[in-house]
């Protein structure tokens, strides 16, 4: 097989505009860096395109990816160490970055079994808060991830490494209006709660239901596009001293395994 030794090939330069928003919303793919996310795009049948480094064969784990990838993914690319650089956000990629595709999704084409929470962000800006919080709405049995426009993009290199594989397995719903979210819950039969901490009661006195949708706001501004009077319950976490607030991905992990104590417990 040819090496790619120039990070001017049509490939190679096609997979760095990925790096951008604008790229991966038009083409619909996203980078995806080392072994474990190379792995669950395999898995779940995502992969579009791979590049990787011969020192990728030296391990016996890197070894078997490369004969599934072999068996799945027609098109593999070898590279220098120094073209998978130019692709990769990280400084270590593991020898190996991943093109995936998006798996786009509308309200109307959602369709949640109802046994596990759904999560709507609203301007969440950060994308290591937004992976995070997608990896823990993956641990805690959740059902979907619901990103109201303005929020950070779950595409993003940054989320995509925080998700540690949680993109490939969750929902995601891009780009969404908070009217007709609302709208949908309510026919689906969903409870809303927001995590807040004005006028809100503790986290552990609110009566979670197996259908609940758990609201996070913006982490310095809370809420912009959601009306508060629109969310049923406000749940805050008691901070101790002169805490002021919570990370917000903390904050959400918080509340989303609350829910996930008060649920019935399946033996």
């Amino acid at each position: 097989m040819e090496i790619i030794t120039s990070t001017q090939n049509q490939w190679v330069s096609e997979a760095r505009k990925l790096h951008q928003k604008k790229y991966r919303d038009a083409q619909g793919l996203f980078l995806a860096e080392g072994l474990r996310l190379t792995e669950e795009a395999l898995k779940k049948g995502r992969l579009h395109q791979v590049f990787y480094h011969e020192s990728m064969a030296a391990t016996e784990r890197g070894l078997a990816l490369l004969k599934g990838l072999a068996a799945k993914t027609p098109h593999i690319l070898q590279v220098t160490s120094r073209v998978l650089e130019s692709i990769a956000e990280t400084e270590t990629p593991q020898g190996i970055v991943a093109v995936a595709r998006q798996a786009p999704m509308s309200l109307n084409g959602f369709s949640p079994q109802g046994k596990g929470p759904l999560v709507v962000l609203d301007s969440l800006q950060d994308p290591g808060n937004l992976g995070t919080i997608l990896r823990t709405l993956w641990a805690a049995g959740g059902e979907g991830l619901l990103c109201l426009s303005g929020t950070a993009d779950p595409y993003n290199s940054k989320a995509v490494r925080a998700s540690m594989g949680a993109v490939f397995s969750i929902p995601i719903l891009i780009g969404l209006k908070w009217p007709e979210v609302c709208r949908w819950a309510d026919q689906q039969g969903y409870m809303t709660v927001a995590g807040a901490l004005d006028q809100a009661m503790d986290y552990r006195r609110v009566p979670w239901q197996e259908k609940t949708v758990l609201c996070i706001g913006n982490e310095g501004r809370g809420f912009l596009e959601i009306p508060e009077e629109e969310i049923r319950y406000k749940a805050k976490i008691p901070l101790s001293g002169e805490a002021e607030s919570l990370n917000a991905a903390v904050a959400a992990g918080i509340l989303l395994y609350e829910s996930v104590r008060n649920r019935p417990v399946v033996l």
